[in-house]
Parts: structure tokens; C-alpha cells; sequence
């Protein structure tokens, strides 16, 4: 007794080798899925940093809001030297030194270097301009200033302030 051995006609193993190929495609999809979730946490990651830094850079330009809230008096410009451009002249206020071109080394009321959740920041505020306040008489000066908060040396906020000081009292 012979059998019929015709391997043409034969479909024995043919599961094995559409199992195998089933694989690969599932294998390829899993490598794919694992690439583009390690993008997505890089993302993540990346604006987490963002959104930390630019709350940090918030806290900064408020915090020099308040010290010039607090100030009974416009403040006095704090450089004087004429090698600086007019930006620089203009600084009444600089806190911290963690951003390029400090612009002045004695920091006044005793401030330095500060982090907020071990995120540097520095903010400066500068004079820009006053006028009279309408209806006041000349009693009353409307004074603008410029705040630059800086948050780990890349993000940075600018805002602009009007507060009314009372003149020669």
C-alpha cells in the first residue's frame, strides 16, 4: 500500500504558516503602538515642563506686582551707569539674577536667586512713563511700568502696570 505523497496537493502545516504571518503583522502593530507611545509621553512631558514654567513666570510678574503695590512713593531708578542701554536704565526693580545680563549685582531689599519648584525665575520692572491723572490737578501722576518675568531662562511674560502715586507730599 502506497500513499499519495504529493507534497503540491498537500496542506499540511499551512496553519502553522498563516499563524506566523498573523504574528508578524500583530508584532509589527505592537512595535508601532509602543513608538508612538513613547512619543505621546514625550509630549506630555514637554508640555507638563511648559505649563509648569509659564506658572512659575505668572508668579514671578505678580509678585513684582505686589512690591510695586506696596511702594507709598514711585520707586527710584536703581542703575545709573552710562555704559547701560535706556531699557537698563529704566529698572526700578530687579529680583534675582537667574537670567543672562544681570543687570544689577546688589540686589536691593536683599533679594536673590529663587526657584519655584525647582524652577529659577527672575522678574525686573521698569519705569516707563507718567502723566497726569484727569481731573486731579498735578497732584496726581498716572506711572506705567513694565514687568519681565523670566522662568528657567526660556519662558518669559511682559505686562504692563498703571499705578497712581500722590507727587511731592
Amino acid at each position: 500500500m502506497l500513499k499519495d505523497s504529493c507534497i503540491i496537493n498537500n496542506e499540511k502545516g499551512s496553519a502553522i504558516i498563516v499563524a506566523l504571518m498573523v504574528l508578524a503583522v500583530v508584532t509589527l502593530f505592537g512595535i508601532s503602538s509602543i513608538d508612538t507611545s513613547s512619543i505621546e509621553l514625550k509630549i506630555v512631558r514637554n508640555e507638563k515642563m511648559y505649563q509648569r514654567c509659564f506658572y512659575v513666570a505668572e508668579s514671578g510678574w505678580q509678585d513684582g506686582a505686589c512690591w510695586l503695590e506696596g511702594k507709598n512713593k514711585s520707586p527710584s531708578k536703581i542703575n545709573g551707569s552710562p555704559s547701560l542701554s535706556d531699557d537698563e536704565l529704566k529698572i526700578v526693580r530687579n529680583f534675582g539674577g537667574g537670567a543672562a545680563n544681570v543687570l544689577n549685582d546688589n540686589f536691593p531689599d536683599n533679594s536673590e536667586d529663587d526657584t519655584i519648584d525647582t524652577i529659577p525665575y527672575w522678574y525686573n520692572i521698569q519705569y516707563s512713563n507718567d502723566q497726569i491723572v484727569a481731573g486731579s490737578g498735578k497732584a496726581y501722576r498716572e506711572f506705567v511700568y513694565i514687568v519681565k518675568s523670566n522662568a528657567n531662562k526660556e519662558y518669559e511674560i511682559e505686562v504692563r502696570l498703571k499705578k497712581i502715586y500722590k507727587i511731592g507730599y
